[in-house]
Protein backbone atom coordinates (compact mmCIF):
# COMPACT_ATOMS: atom_id res chain seq x y z
CA UNK A 1 0.00 0.00 0.00
CA UNK A 2 1.14 3.24 -0.18
CA UNK A 3 2.71 5.05 2.66
CA UNK A 4 0.90 8.49 3.25
CA UNK A 5 -2.64 9.13 1.61
CA UNK A 6 -2.42 12.69 0.48
CA UNK A 7 -3.38 15.55 3.06
CA UNK A 8 -6.32 17.18 0.99
CA UNK A 9 -8.45 14.09 1.60
CA UNK A 10 -9.19 16.72 4.88
CA UNK A 11 -7.80 20.15 3.86
CA UNK A 12 -10.51 20.03 0.76
CA UNK A 13 -13.44 20.16 2.86
CA UNK A 14 -11.53 23.33 4.45
CA UNK A 15 -12.55 27.13 2.88
CA UNK A 16 -10.46 28.09 0.37
CA UNK A 17 -8.79 25.08 -0.97
CA UNK A 18 -7.28 25.70 -4.51
CA UNK A 19 -5.25 23.71 -6.68
CA UNK A 20 -4.40 24.84 -10.30
CA UNK A 21 -3.28 21.40 -12.96
CA UNK A 22 -3.78 20.42 -16.33
CA UNK A 23 -4.25 24.54 -17.23
CA UNK A 24 -7.52 24.64 -15.15
CA UNK A 25 -8.02 26.26 -11.53
CA UNK A 26 -10.08 24.44 -9.04
CA UNK A 27 -11.37 26.04 -6.04
CA UNK A 28 -13.27 23.37 -3.34
CA UNK A 29 -16.14 24.35 -1.11
CA UNK A 30 -17.73 21.67 1.18
CA UNK A 31 -21.57 21.19 0.73
CA UNK A 32 -23.51 18.83 3.32
CA UNK A 33 -26.25 17.16 1.70
CA UNK A 34 -28.00 15.35 4.86
CA UNK A 35 -27.23 12.48 7.59
CA UNK A 36 -26.63 9.28 6.48
CA UNK A 37 -28.28 5.98 8.81
CA UNK A 38 -25.95 3.21 9.83
CA UNK A 39 -28.07 0.75 11.69
CA UNK A 40 -25.88 -2.42 11.02
CA UNK A 41 -22.43 -1.05 10.72
CA UNK A 42 -21.24 -2.65 7.42
CA UNK A 43 -21.71 0.36 4.80
CA UNK A 44 -21.86 -0.13 1.04
CA UNK A 45 -20.58 2.27 -1.69
CA UNK A 46 -21.50 1.64 -5.43
CA UNK A 47 -23.64 3.16 -8.21
CA UNK A 48 -26.88 3.05 -6.97
CA UNK A 49 -28.40 3.10 -10.40
CA UNK A 50 -26.40 -0.38 -11.67
CA UNK A 51 -25.36 -1.58 -8.42
CA UNK A 52 -22.03 -3.35 -9.40
CA UNK A 53 -20.86 -3.72 -5.55
CA UNK A 54 -23.78 -4.84 -3.30
CA UNK A 55 -21.20 -6.42 -1.36
CA UNK A 56 -20.43 -3.94 2.00
CA UNK A 57 -16.64 -3.48 3.14
CA UNK A 58 -14.85 -5.60 5.74
CA UNK A 59 -14.63 -3.14 8.25
CA UNK A 60 -17.34 -2.37 10.75
CA UNK A 61 -18.56 1.35 10.92
CA UNK A 62 -19.70 2.93 14.15
CA UNK A 63 -24.07 2.78 13.53
CA UNK A 64 -25.98 6.11 14.15
CA UNK A 65 -26.48 9.04 12.33
CA UNK A 66 -23.85 10.95 10.32
CA UNK A 67 -23.09 13.67 8.06
CA UNK A 68 -22.40 13.17 4.95
CA UNK A 69 -20.31 16.14 2.59
CA UNK A 70 -18.80 16.88 -0.69
CA UNK A 71 -16.38 18.44 -1.44
CA UNK A 72 -17.14 20.52 -4.76
CA UNK A 73 -14.88 21.32 -6.72
CA UNK A 74 -15.68 24.47 -9.15
CA UNK A 75 -13.30 24.23 -12.10
CA UNK A 76 -12.40 26.91 -14.58
CA UNK A 77 -9.84 27.55 -16.98
CA UNK A 78 -6.78 29.45 -16.43
CA UNK A 79 -6.72 30.94 -19.69
CA UNK A 80 -9.75 33.31 -21.14
CA UNK A 81 -11.74 31.92 -23.94
CA UNK A 82 -12.95 34.24 -25.31
CA UNK A 83 -16.24 34.93 -23.28
CA UNK A 84 -17.26 36.83 -20.51
CA UNK A 85 -16.76 36.32 -16.93
CA UNK A 86 -20.57 36.44 -16.84
CA UNK A 87 -20.91 34.20 -19.77
CA UNK A 88 -18.87 31.44 -17.87
CA UNK A 89 -20.04 29.54 -15.45
CA UNK A 90 -17.82 27.54 -13.57
CA UNK A 91 -18.10 23.28 -14.03
CA UNK A 92 -18.83 22.14 -10.93
CA UNK A 93 -17.80 18.61 -9.79
CA UNK A 94 -17.77 16.15 -6.93
CA UNK A 95 -14.40 16.05 -5.84
CA UNK A 96 -14.68 13.90 -2.75
CA UNK A 97 -17.40 12.36 -0.70
CA UNK A 98 -17.12 11.22 2.75
CA UNK A 99 -19.10 10.72 6.14
CA UNK A 100 -18.27 12.30 9.01
CA UNK A 101 -18.03 9.82 12.00
CA UNK A 102 -16.13 11.71 14.69
CA UNK A 103 -15.39 15.52 14.58
CA UNK A 104 -11.54 14.51 15.56
CA UNK A 105 -8.76 14.77 13.55
CA UNK A 106 -7.34 11.85 11.39
CA UNK A 107 -4.33 10.40 12.27
CA UNK A 108 -4.17 7.79 9.43
CA UNK A 109 -5.66 6.18 6.05
CA UNK A 110 -6.32 2.81 5.33
CA UNK A 111 -8.46 1.68 1.79
CA UNK A 112 -11.52 0.41 2.12
CA UNK A 113 -11.93 -3.49 0.51
CA UNK A 114 -13.74 -6.12 0.05
CA UNK A 115 -13.77 -10.07 1.52
CA UNK A 116 -10.98 -11.30 -0.72
CA UNK A 117 -8.60 -8.06 -1.76
CA UNK A 118 -5.37 -8.30 -1.08
CA UNK A 119 -4.02 -5.03 -0.87
CA UNK A 120 -0.30 -6.71 -0.84
CA UNK A 121 -1.01 -6.74 -5.12
CA UNK A 122 -1.48 -3.35 -5.64
CA UNK A 123 1.22 -1.34 -7.37
CA UNK A 124 1.87 2.42 -6.44
CA UNK A 125 -0.88 3.47 -8.87
CA UNK A 126 -3.17 1.27 -8.51
CA UNK A 127 -6.27 0.42 -5.85
CA UNK A 128 -9.68 -1.49 -4.95
CA UNK A 129 -12.35 0.71 -6.41
CA UNK A 130 -15.95 0.50 -7.08
CA UNK A 131 -17.39 1.08 -10.53
CA UNK A 132 -19.50 3.54 -12.01
CA UNK A 133 -21.70 3.38 -14.91
CA UNK A 134 -24.42 5.78 -14.63
CA UNK A 135 -21.78 9.24 -12.92
CA UNK A 136 -22.94 8.36 -10.13
CA UNK A 137 -21.60 7.32 -6.27
CA UNK A 138 -23.01 6.21 -3.20
CA UNK A 139 -23.28 5.53 0.72
CA UNK A 140 -25.48 3.51 2.11
CA UNK A 141 -25.53 0.86 5.02
CA UNK A 142 -26.37 -2.90 3.88
CA UNK A 143 -29.72 -3.02 4.50
CA UNK A 144 -30.74 0.17 3.07
CA UNK A 145 -28.77 -1.42 -0.30
CA UNK A 146 -30.87 -4.46 -0.03
CA UNK A 147 -33.86 -2.77 0.45
CA UNK A 148 -32.76 -0.41 -3.20
CA UNK A 149 -32.12 -3.50 -4.69
CA UNK A 150 -35.80 -5.09 -3.77
CA UNK A 151 -37.31 -1.76 -4.77
CA UNK A 152 -35.51 -1.51 -8.26
CA UNK A 153 -36.29 -5.53 -9.07
CA UNK A 154 -40.17 -4.73 -8.07
CA UNK A 155 -40.36 -1.06 -9.82
CA UNK A 156 -38.59 -0.40 -13.10
CA UNK A 157 -39.03 3.20 -13.43
CA UNK A 158 -37.81 3.57 -9.66
CA UNK A 159 -34.19 5.01 -10.83
CA UNK A 160 -35.84 6.77 -12.99
CA UNK A 161 -37.61 8.56 -10.45
CA UNK A 162 -34.33 8.69 -8.27
CA UNK A 163 -32.88 10.57 -10.84
CA UNK A 164 -35.46 12.86 -11.57
CA UNK A 165 -35.19 13.21 -7.52
CA UNK A 166 -31.28 14.24 -7.69
CA UNK A 167 -31.99 16.80 -10.87
CA UNK A 168 -33.70 18.97 -7.94
CA UNK A 169 -30.46 19.77 -6.68
CA UNK A 170 -28.36 20.25 -10.57
CA UNK A 171 -25.77 23.04 -10.65
CA UNK A 172 -23.59 22.68 -13.51
CA UNK A 173 -22.53 19.47 -13.42
CA UNK A 174 -23.53 17.51 -10.15
CA UNK A 175 -25.78 16.86 -8.33
CA UNK A 176 -27.16 14.87 -5.12
CA UNK A 177 -30.29 12.99 -3.01
CA UNK A 178 -30.42 11.51 0.53
CA UNK A 179 -33.14 8.92 -0.42
CA UNK A 180 -35.40 7.50 2.43
CA UNK A 181 -35.82 4.14 1.98
CA UNK A 182 -37.95 3.17 4.82
CA UNK A 183 -37.16 1.10 8.38
CA UNK A 184 -34.70 3.51 9.40
CA UNK A 185 -32.49 3.06 5.91
CA UNK A 186 -31.77 5.71 3.68
CA UNK A 187 -29.11 5.94 0.43
CA UNK A 188 -26.54 9.07 0.24
CA UNK A 189 -26.12 9.47 -3.53
CA UNK A 190 -24.08 12.13 -5.66
CA UNK A 191 -22.83 12.56 -9.30
CA UNK A 192 -18.98 10.77 -9.29
CA UNK A 193 -16.76 13.66 -10.65
CA UNK A 194 -15.63 13.33 -14.11
CA UNK A 195 -18.36 10.60 -14.47
CA UNK A 196 -17.60 6.95 -14.97
CA UNK A 197 -14.70 4.82 -14.15
CA UNK A 198 -13.68 3.23 -10.61
CA UNK A 199 -12.88 5.00 -7.93
CA UNK A 200 -11.98 3.65 -4.06
CA UNK A 201 -12.89 4.81 -0.63
CA UNK A 202 -10.94 4.90 2.33
CA UNK A 203 -11.12 4.85 6.28
CA UNK A 204 -9.80 7.70 8.55
CA UNK A 205 -9.02 6.42 12.17
CA UNK A 206 -7.75 8.89 14.74
CA UNK A 207 -4.46 8.64 16.94
CA UNK A 208 -6.96 5.83 19.14
CA UNK A 209 -7.68 3.69 16.10
CA UNK A 210 -11.02 4.77 16.29
CA UNK A 211 -12.82 5.58 12.65
CA UNK A 212 -13.65 9.12 12.45
CA UNK A 213 -14.08 8.88 8.36
CA UNK A 214 -15.16 6.89 5.44
CA UNK A 215 -13.88 8.75 1.68
CA UNK A 216 -14.59 8.06 -1.41
CA UNK A 217 -11.91 9.80 -4.15
CA UNK A 218 -13.56 10.90 -7.26
CA UNK A 219 -9.89 11.86 -8.60
CA UNK A 220 -10.35 15.14 -9.66
CA UNK A 221 -7.08 15.94 -8.13
CA UNK A 222 -4.24 13.67 -9.79
CA UNK A 223 -2.10 12.52 -6.83
CA UNK A 224 -1.47 8.72 -7.25
CA UNK A 225 1.74 9.16 -9.71
CA UNK A 226 4.77 9.19 -8.15
CA UNK A 227 3.27 7.81 -4.54
CA UNK A 228 5.79 4.59 -3.34
CA UNK A 229 5.07 1.42 -1.87
CA UNK A 230 5.73 0.51 1.57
Amino acid sequence: MRAHEPEFFETAFAEGYRIEQHNYEYRLFCQEIGYLQVPTGKIVANDPFVLFETEPFTETFPTGSFPVQLAIAQVTPLEATGETEAEREPDERVALARIVFADKPVASWKMAVWENSDVTQLAADEFFGYGVDAGTGAFMDEMACKRLESRMEQDETFAEALMEEMDQTYKHTRSWLVKEMGNGCNVAMFSSGWGDGSYASYIGYDADGQIVRLLTDFYLVDWMKGQQRE
